[in-house]
């Protein structure tokens, strides 16, 4: 894209965006546990603003203003009741069911000119009660404006991927479930195995167990940490000969590790547990395994090459 087209389309991208925030600012949206009155702030560009404000029948909403009112409010007709409320505040407040939609011209001091147009809504609407108008720059009022509208249009698109990303979580526990069930019932077997090997660190590793589940295998290992320092378990690998065999290793230990490379860290005199997938183990039936233990980079691995046989 050249770089004239590319301008065109950010441009037209921030006037979608600026016409979106027109709408949202005419009609404050409130979430649906809200209750019947609320607050909110309206930031306010050099230029001025116009503004909606919903209310209820009987009910005081104040307008609250950085500085000082610099003249009375002008309102376009006699059906709310219109006070002073401070020297930098206007307090405001249909007089009966029968008022109609109106204007309220008002300005400060400094210059913050608003028009508001107040609306009468039912009780069973959300309606304010307090409104903040607050002075800022031009590009800080279309920042905040550019980001209300994005908002609004990303809304029901995050509310629909929430829904899906449930939808899918319970879809992958239910097939996680049933793949489970379909191994048990197809091999649901354990066995004692004993293999122990250590590394100048101090550090030992046991395979205590194996088990078989359906197609695939299982070894359970405990790292005991006598050494002086925490051991950061980096990878663990079951080979069959030269082949890499095993899956996913999932641990058990007493501490994390705030290193996204490591799988966790076994304090000092301490013992881990735990243990790792072994793929298709019906071709490994009977084979000599070997078990890898890996710690950080520059630090000697633990390896078991015997007493590791499925059966």
């Amino acid at each position: 894209m050249s770089r004239s087209l590319h301008k065109v389309a950010i441009r037209s991208l921030l006037i979608c965006a600026a016409t979106s925030w027109h709408a949202v600012s005419a009609e404050p949206a409130f979430p649906a546990s809200s209750t019947r009155k609320s607050e909110a702030e309206y930031l306010v560009p050099p230029q001025g603003g116009a503004f909606e404000v919903a209310l209820h029948v009987g009910e005081v909403c104040i307008l609250s203003f950085p500085d000082k009112l610099n003249s009375k409010a002008l309102a376009s007709s006699p059906d709310f009741e219109i006070k002073s409320w401070g020297d930098d505040g206007v307090a405001v407040r249909p007089i009966g069911t029968a008022a109609k939609t109106t204007t309220l011209a008002l300005a400060t001091s400094t210059g913050l000119k608003v028009n508001i147009t107040l609306v009468v809504v039912s009780p069973n609407k959300a309606a304010f009660t307090l409104i903040r108008f607050k002075a800022v720059s031009a590009q800080e009022a279309f920042e905040a404006q550019l980001k209300a509208a994005v908002d609004q249009r990303l809304a029901p698109l995050q509310a629909e991927l929430t829904r899906l990303q449930q939808n899918l979580d319970a879809l992958s526990r239910a097939q996680a479930d049933g793949l489970v069930a379909e191994r048990l019932l197809k091999r649901n077997e354990t066995f004692v195995l004993s293999a122990h090997e250590r590394n100048d660190d101090h550090v030992i590793a046991h395979v205590t167990r194996g088990g078989l589940l359906g197609d695939e295998g299982y070894l359970v290992f405990e790292i005991e940490n006598r050494s002086k320092a925490a051991y950061r378990l980096t990878n663990v690998v079951v080979k069959a000969g030269e082949r890499e065999v095993s899956g996913p290793t999932r641990l058990v230990l007493p501490t994390a590790d705030g290193d996204p490379s490591a799988l966790g860290a076994v304090p000092a005199g301490a013992t881990g547990r735990g243990i790792v997938v072994v793929r298709a183990v019906d071709k490994l039936l009977g084979q000599n395994l070997s078990l890898v233990i890996a710690g950080p980079a520059g630090s000697q691995p633990i390896r078991l090459e015997r007493g590791i046989t499925f059966r």
